[in-house]
Formats: C-alpha cells, sequence, structure tokens
C-alpha cells in the first residue's frame, strides 16, 4: 500500500504501531513508515524506523522478514550517502532471505547499483531476480524489476531494449492498484522518449506523472531531475536551473536524500552552464563532485568532474591540465559506456585546439566525431562539431562547411519534430557553434555571397515554417479563457487603484504555466528541407532599386553583406557591443521624447543615431543607393530604431529577420475580398482616437437594412481651441504597456481630438455619442479592400504605378470596440483580413514573449491566442508601444509579437519598439492609411507619415519608433 496509497499507508502503519502489536506485525509497520519517510520525507527518521524493523524482525526470528527489512534500510542507507554500510546490509540480506524473498532483495540491490552507476552489477542482479518474480507470479515487483531493467538500459544507450521492457511493465501496472508505481512508468516513458529524441513526447509524459504524484501527494526529485534534462535539451536551460534550485531547497528543508541532492547539483550545474552562469555552474560541480566521491558513486563522478570542467573552460581557465583532466574523464566515461563520452573527448579537442596543440586535439576530435553516424540528434551534432573542428584544423575550408551543413540538417530534423515555436527557436541555440564555424570558414574562403549563405543558414529559422497549430484541446483553451479572465480583473483592480490579490495573481501563473505547458507538449510535422536560400532568387527580386542589407556579426564585429543590382558587397563596420549600448541609449532617449518638454535631448537622439550609423553600417552607407532599402539585422540588435539612422532616415525602408522571410512575405499573396478590421481596445489615453477616422475613410456606413450610418455627431466638430495636441499641450498620453495608467485630459470641448484624414488638421472627436456608436449600439459593416492591388493580387511594388480608380471601396472595415473587442470575436474577423489595425494597449514580456499582449475588453490577447489563426492577417498595423520587441533567444532567433504573426501568412506589419506619445501617434496613423488609400506599400506609406508630421520632437520621436517589417 505504500506505493498505491502512501498518506493511507503512512496512517495505518501508524494506528497498528499504537495497538501493542506482535514483533512481527510492528516490523511491517515501522519498515513501512520508514520507506515514506526515506522516498518522501527525513532519511534520519527513515533510517531509525528501519532499525528498529530489523530488531523487531530478529526478534520475531522471521528470516525473511528480516532479509526484506535488511534490503529496505540497504537502499536508505546508500541514499543517505553511507554507501558502505548500505552494501552491507544488502550482502546480509541475501544471505538471510530465500526464493521469493531473495529475489526482491537482489532487485533493490539492482536499483542500488543504478543508483550508483554501477549498470553492470545492477543488470547481473536483476536477471537474477526477474525469472523467480516470475514464476512466483508477483506482478507488482515482477513489473518494478522490469521498470528498473529498462531504465539501465536507458543509461547505457539501449533504447530499443529500454522500451520492449517499458512497454512489458507496463502491461503488468494496468492489472494493478499501484498508483505510484503507475506514475513512475509514466515517468519512465517519458525518459525512454528523450532519450530518443522526442522531446515533446517526453515533456507530456512528464507532466502527466506529475499530476499523478500530485494526487498521491507524494514528492518526487527524480521527476525534477528528469525534468530538468529534457528542459534543458529544450533549450530552457534558465527554467532547468530555476526548477533544479528550487528541489534542492526542498530537500533541504527536509532532509531528504543526500544521493538526489547530488544529483540536483549535478543537474543545475549543468544548466546554469548552459544558461551562461559558468560561476554557478563551478560553485554548483564543484559540491556535486564532493558529495558523489564520498558516496562511492563513481559513475555520477565522473559526469560531475565532466560539467566541471566545462565550467572551468566557460571561466577562460584553458590550460593543458584541463585537456589531460577532459581525456581522462572521456576514457572513464566510454569504460562505463556512456553515451557523454563524446562530449568529453570533444571537450579535450576543443582546449587542446585553443591552446595550439593540434596532435592532441586530433586525437580526442576524432574520438569525438565517430558520433557523427548513430544515436539520438544532439549527440550527432556533437560528432558533427568534432569533424567541422579537425577540419578547421587541419586547414580544409570545404571540410569544415561540409561538416557544419550535415550537423546544421541533424539540428533541422530535430526542430522540426517540435511543435511550439518557443522550443524550434530555442533549440537552435545547439548549432550556434557550427554556424559560427562555418561563417568563418566563409569569410576567409568563399567570398561574400557565401557569408551571406551561411548568415541565412541559423538566422531566423523559426519563421521559415508556421508553427504547429495548437491542437482542440478542451484543457488548453478552458486555461486559456480563465486566464483571460483573471489578468482582467487583475488588470481592473490595478486600475482602480490597487493591486491584485495574491491569490489571483498566482492562479494566473498558475494557468500560465499550464498554457504554456500544453503548447510545449505539441509534436513538429514530419521533416523536411524547405526552401533553401538562393543568393541568386533574392538578388532578381531586389532587381536594381531595392537594396538589401544583412548584418552578420563574426567574432563580435560587425558585417555588413550589401545586395542590390546583381551582386553582394562586404563591408566592416563597429563592434556588435558598443552599438548593443548605443541603441540602449536610443531607446532611453526615444522615452523621454515621448514626453513633452524633452525638446532639448532631440540633438542628443539625433548624434546617437548618427553614431549607430557608424557603428552598423560603416562605410556601406554610402552605397545604399536611392531606392528602398530592407534591413536584416542580427536578433541582439532588434531594438534598433532604423529610421533614426541619417542614411535611412528619408528612405522607404522595412526590416526583416531574415533574408528568406522578406522574400516569403514578398511572394505572399494578399487574400481575396480585401477585409478591413478596425479594432478599438480598452483604456487607451486617446481612446484609439484613430479608429472612427479610420472607419470613415475605408466606407464603413450601415447598409440600409441596417437603419444607421457611422456619422459625425453635432457640435463635436472642431473650431477654435481644437485640434491635436502638440508638445507642450495637455495631450501628453503616452502608448504605455497595460500596466501603465496615464490618461490624457480631453481637449476644449469634450472629448479626444482627431486630426482629420492624415493632414494633421483637427476634424472629429471621440467619447459618448462618437461615430463608434448611434443610440448606443456597435456600428460595423462587411469587409471592403483597403488598397488597389496589382495584377499578381499583391499590392503595388516600390515605384510601380498606383490604381487610377484608388481602392475597392464596394463595403466598409469590420469595426469592434467596447464589449465587441472580445479575443474570440476579434481573432475570428483577423484570420485571413487583408488589413488590420489594433489600436490597444501593448504590453512585452520578456520573461515569457509569448504571452506578450494586447489588451481586448475581456482581457490580454497573447501570441498563443494569434497562433492559433488559419491565416494572420496580410497587413498588420499595431500602434501599440513595444510591439516591435522581442526576445533574443537560440542562435539567432526573436520571439515576439510580430515573428509570431510573420510565418502565419502576414506579409507586412508596422509596429513601434519603444513607448509613443499617444496624441503624436493619431496623426501618424492617420496619415499612413492615407498612403495605403493611395495604394502605397507599409514602408512606403510610412515613410511619407513621418514627413508629414510636425518638426517638434514628440511627433519626430513618434515617428522613429515605428518600424514596417516584411514586405506588403
Amino acid at each position: 500500500m505504500v506505493f498505491a496509497a502512501p498518506g493511507e499507508a503512512l496512517a495505518r502503519a501508524e494506528e497498528l504501531l499504537s495497538a501493542d502489536p506482535s514483533p512481527l506485525h510492528a516490523s511491517v509497520a515501522h519498515q513501512v513508515i520508514g520507506i515514506w519517510q526515506r522516498d518522501f520525507g527525513d532519511t534520519r527518521r527513515a533510517l531509525a524506523h528501519l532499525r528498529r524493523a530489523r530488531d523487531l524482525a530478529a526478534r520475531a526470528d522471521s528470516a525473511e522478514r528480516e532479509a526484506d527489512v535488511l534490503a529496505t534500510l540497504g537502499v536508505a542507507l546508500v541514499h543517505a550517502g553511507r554507501t558502505r554500510a548500505g552494501l552491507a546490509a544488502f550482502e546480509q540480506g541475501v544471505a538471510r532471505g530465500s526464493g521469493h524473498t531473495r529475489a526482491r532483495v537482489l532487485y533493490r540491490r539492482a536499483y542500488v547499483w543504478w543508483v550508483l552507476g554501477r549498470h553492470g552489477e545492477a543488470l547481473e542482479d536483476v536477471r537474477r531476480a526477474i525469472p523467480v518474480l516470475r514464476q512466483a507470479d508477483d506482478v507488482i515487483w515482477t513489473a518494478r524489476a522490469l521498470t528498473l531493467r529498462a531504465t539501465v538500459h536507458l543509461a547505457l544507450g539501449s533504447v530499443e531494449r529500454a522500451d520492449a521492457d517499458f512497454t512489458a511493465a507496463e502491461a503488468l501496472w494496468d492489472t494493478t492498484g499501484q498508483e505510484h508505481d503507475k506514475a513512475d512508468a509514466v515517468e519512465s516513458r517519458g525518459l525512454a522518449a528523450f532519450r530518443s529524441g522526442d522531446v515533446p513526447a517526453a515533456l507530456r509524459l512528464l507532466d502527466e506523472a506529475e499530476e499523478r504524484y500530485a494526487k498521491l501527494g507524494t514528492p518526487t526529485f527524480m521527476l525534477t531531475i528528469r525534468r530538468c534534462e529534457v528542459l534543458m535539451a529544450a533549450g530552457l536551460a534558465t527554467e532547468a536551473l530555476a526548477e533544479a534550485d528550487a528541489a534542492i531547497a526542498v530537500l533541504e528543508g527536509i532532509g531528504g536524500q543526500s544521493t538526489r541532492r547530488a544529483e540536483l547539483l549535478l543537474v543545475a550545474a549543468r544548466a546554469a552552464r548552459l544558461a551562461g552562469e559558468p560561476q554557478t555552474s563551478l560553485a554548483r560541480a564543484a559540491v556535486a563532485v564532493r558529495l558523489f566521491a564520498g558516496q562511492r558513486r563513481t559513475w555520477y563522478e565522473t559526469h560531475a568532474r565532466l560539467v566541471l570542467i566545462e565550467a572551468r573552460v566557460a571561466t577562460g581557465r584553458g590550460s593543458g591540465r584541463l585537456v589531460a583532466d577532459a581525456a581522462t574523464v572521456a576514457e572513464r566515461l566510454a569504460a562505463f559506456g556512456a553515451p557523454a563520452a563524446p562530449e568529453a573527448s570533444l571537450l579535450a579537442g576543443r582546449i587542446a585546439l585553443d591552446l595550439g596543440w593540434t596532435a592532441d586535439a586530433e586525437r580526442h576530435l576524432a574520438v569525438a566525431a565517430r558520433s557523427r553516424h548513430s544515436g539520438p540528434p544532439l549527440a550527432r551534432m556533437t560528432g558533427w562539431a568534432a569533424q567541422a573542428l579537425r577540419a578547421r584544423a587541419a586547414g580544409s575550408a570545404r571540410g569544415v562547411l561540409e561538416a557544419c551543413r550535415r550537423g546544421l540538417d541533424v539540428l533541422d530534423d530535430h526542430r522540426m519534430t517540435l511543435g511550439a515555436s518557443e522550443l524550434r527557436a530555442r533549440a537552435t541555440a545547439q548549432g550556434a557553434e557550427l554556424a559560427a564555424l562555418a561563417q568563418r570558414a566563409s569569410l576567409v574562403s568563399g567570398g561574400p555571397r557565401r557569408l551571406l549563405v551561411w548568415s541565412e543558414r541559423w538566422r531566423a529559422t523559426v519563421l521559415s515554417a508556421p508553427p504547429t497549430r495548437p491542437p482542440a484541446d478542451p484543457v488548453l483553451l478552458t486555461a486559456m479563457t480563465a486566464f483571460r479572465e483573471l489578468a482582467a480583473r487583475a488588470e481592473e483592480t490595478r486600475s482602480d487603484g490597487g493591486r491584485p490579490a495574491p491569490a489571483l495573481e498566482r492562479e494566473q501563473r498558475r494557468l500560465e504555466r499550464e498554457i504554456r505547458s500544453r503548447t510545449l507538449h505539441m509534436r513538429g510535422e514530419a521533416p523536411g528541407d524547405g526552401d533553401r536560400f538562393d543568393v541568386g532568387r533574392l538578388l532578381r527580386r531586389l532587381g536594381d532599386e531595392v537594396r538589401l542589407v544583412e548584418l552578420a556579426v563574426l567574432d563580435g564585429r560587425v558585417h555588413v553583406l550589401l545586395c542590390g543590382q546583381g551582386r553582394v558587397r562586404r563591408f566592416e563596420a563597429g563592434l556588435l557591443a558598443e552599438a548593443e549600448a548605443e541603441a540602449e541609449h536610443v531607446q532611453a532617449g526615444l522615452r523621454r521624447l515621448a514626453h513633452p518638454g524633452a525638446e532639448a535631448r532631440l540633438p542628443l537622439v539625433e548624434a546617437a543615431g548618427a553614431r549607430l550609423q557608424h557603428l552598423l553600417l560603416g562605410p556601406a552607407a554610402a552605397h545604399l543607393g536611392s531606392g528602398p532599402v530592407v534591413v536584416v539585422p542580427p536578433g541582439r540588435l532588434h531594438r534598433v530604431p532604423w529610421s533614426l539612422l541619417p542614411a535611412l532616415r528619408e528612405r522607404v525602408l522595412s526590416v526583416s529577420p531574415s533574408a528568406s522571410s522578406w522574400l516569403r512575405a514578398r511572394d505572399t499573396a494578399a487574400p481575396p475580398g480585401g477585409r478591413q478590421v478596425l479594432v478599438r481596445g480598452p483604456g487607451l489615453a486617446s481612446g484609439g482616437a484613430e479608429i472612427p477616422e479610420l472607419a470613415e475613410r475605408y466606407g464603413a456606413a450601415r447598409t440600409p437594412e441596417d437603419g444607421a450610418a457611422w456619422h459625425r455627431p453635432p457640435g463635436r466638430g472642431y473650431g477654435p481651441g481644437g485640434g491635436v495636441p502638440g508638445a507642450g499641450s495637455s495631450g501628453d498620453g503616452i502608448r504605455h504597456e497595460a500596466n501603465d495608467r496615464e490618461v490624457r485630459r480631453p481637449a476644449a470641448g469634450g472629448g479626444v481630438p482627431v486630426p482629420a484624414t492624415g493632414e494633421g488638421t483637427p476634424d472629429a472627436t471621440t467619447g459618448p455619442g462618437s461615430p463608434s456608436t448611434v443610440g448606443g449600439e456597435h456600428v460595423r459593416s462587411p469587409g471592403a479592400r483597403v488598397a488597389a492591388e496589382g495584377a499578381d493580387g499583391r499590392p503595388p511594388r516600390a515605384g510601380a504605378a498606383r490604381s487610377p480608380g484608388g481602392p475597392d471601396r464596394r463595403g466598409g472595415p469590420t469595426v469592434l470596440e467596447g464589449d465587441e473587442a472580445r479575443v474570440p470575436r476579434v481573432l475570428r474577423e483577423l484570420d485571413g483580413a487583408a488589413l488590420a489595425h489594433i489600436a490597444a494597449h501593448g504590453t512585452f514580456r520578456a520573461d515569457s514573449p509569448l504571452f506578450s499582449s494586447l489588451r481586448m475588453a475581456d482581457g490580454p490577447l497573447i501570441v498563443h491566442d494569434f497562433e492559433r489563426l488559419d491565416r494572420s492577417p496580410y497587413r498588420i498595423i499595431l500602434p501599440c508601444c513595444d510591439t516591435a520587441r522581442f526576445a533574443s533567444v537560440g542562435a539567432d532567433e526573436l520571439l515576439g509579437l510580430v515573428t509570431a504573426l510573420l510565418p502565419l501568412g502576414t506579409a507586412g506589419v508596422v509596429a513601434c519598439t519603444a513607448p509613443v506619445n499617444d496624441a503624436a501617434a493619431v496623426p501618424l496613423m492617420l496619415a499612413l492609411h492615407k498612403g495605403l488609400d493611395a495604394g502605397l506599400s507599409l514602408a512606403e506609406a510610412l515613410r511619407d507619415a513621418r514627413a508629414s508630421l510636425p518638426g517638434d520632437a514628440v511627433h519626430q520621436a513618434t515617428g522613429w519608433a515605428f518600424t514596417a517589417f516584411g514586405a506588403a
């Protein structure tokens, strides 16, 4: 019962002891309490109860009972770090028991051998135990033995043997009521899925096991260790470190198993190294090595020494001594049959190369390279990395590029098994070394074209294919609805001047974890090559007028690849670190300029823009020609306001995460029907003042059957005192994130000022009785085309002739505001639209980018919601703060709202990277739509809209904060 219903078993055992039982029965009760304390509580208490159980068994003169207790005591002693005493207890147990009892003792000793990392002895003992247990028809213990044997096979890399044993064990568990053991079986299947390279299945099974354990009320630290391993493989090292450290704190708080503490320290050390925290890794690994040595667990100690050496190298401590240490670790791991042996050989070879010891490096790298043809994806990538380093040491650029290509192909196949865009993005970090090696080799021999190909090979790869559409999972949908409702309640509480109750915040965080967890379970489509980047195709599409500027970073320096006029040229610019620092200064300046009264900072921001140009474009700035420019920056420069750079300020300018994604956007056809959607979320300082004006521009009138029409209410036009508040006026609202509560005061005459058709002159107001409502009712109409289309169904290219008849005005836009602007309705209307304009508070979540959101009437519209669209809007305009902010993850990937839209059918986005002045954003948006109405592209319309703004600091900063992404 202690593994079927642990809490009930503990209570029954304590009840039995209070009834003055016989020595035999008391021995059983103390053993049960000892098992409970050993696995779920205090190890010291466990040892006390188990010693008492052993003594009572001896008093009862039952050799079989004594042998059974000795086996349980042996496990507890080993987990307490007293390995010698534990093995001695097993020797006594094997000698005292016979037949069926001895088989159970052997099974538990096999488990201890596995804990100690002595897999050969574990397989021998379990091999002796299984036939006897089967002959005795002991279903539960046979299933346990099969599960253990499978786990040992996994540790040795024998996935197929493990699968067979897990399958057999699971069939037996289905005939029992052993709930804890069933949960353990699910956990084991998760481990098997991980070892075979199926990360989504591993996460799903481990989460299911966690739910099962939670119902039993039994903490399990082994599950945490395994989950952390999977999280690290998925690129979520920071999360793995947090989980491991939290488990260590809990374990130490209850006086739990010393063996588990050492294992958790090891996994925390690995996670810290992968998360870029080498000092933390050093500290955790050093303690783990000491604990494993004291526990006589050589297998684990050797793995901990590998992490310790990796951490020392990461802190810049490469030396000949470390080469020898890594080589020794590699030899020991190979002798153990551990799958990590190639990693240690690669490490030894890498250190030797850095020291210039080419002969030693070749020896170690040759050993590591053997793993490139077999095993799970990450092991094969280790082998290809070793092969690439061998080729570099031999001076073979061709060999380097071939090895890098093969290794990244392995990563691509692995990546495409992941359904969640977050996992796909983070997984690319595992190919960063290969991509960097290939770029360096291309730079040395191959010219700018080859460097461009390799720059594209690992840039924004997540955008190369749409993410797997989230399943119609009722639990997931319910969680997202509940999350939205809670977030809306929390927002309402904050708006009233308070803060949400702690219970509300905890539940919101729990729902976030559940949504994210279920999303990470999604499997990707079958691996495929997709479209390979073709430089010739890019140059043909660019023609003679358009220039594409791709920035590649090699060894910390920016290299500018200027594409256009049928060729690719390379220029060297500044240091990436200096450019990043300058970009942060510019961001701070733009934030300040969003508020009136900061005019003195405008020259400083403009000067910073000139410095940025020198660092990012260098001499290439003089070769941009006079036509449109497409900038393809690395992920770490995603917050640069590119239109601030002097050479780009007056240009038709767009930004793309990669040249490949620009080509895809360029080839994306607009949807039929030209449907437009205008959305106004709650709480904006301006009230989304551009929406009514845009509705009129696009012909939002009710049909005769509707009995109403958009109109401008009497007395709401502008006379003296009207107009758009400029710098220094009372209208200084800022379009901040959702946690900003600044509300702009109304202009004279009431309402919120709205400029007319992009000219910057006052025209109408909103507020009660505004054009958005008639008689208190929401007014909307069917969609219509937003802009003239070329013969190919797309908006005309830059410089193309405009349609003389202007846009098709057969209908009007769909306008969603007030209670109509609820997430389900908004998503329904956005799906397949030609143009969407969403005026709503934006919130960027650096801690969890896919929970970045736009605030709707019923709560946040998050990135996960957009991923449910069959096709996102062809063009989308987001006049909201921070909608163009991203989290840079993986090798060179971006996670955020814009990058979620691009693979889903959106060809062009206008969004901003900084808080903007609410009043100044309104005329910019109206001028932008005026250009679209005339048939311009987003980039052309944004350029013209900036030029139409007043020359004061607030309006200029607002224009610079917005960027056009894509090619529509």
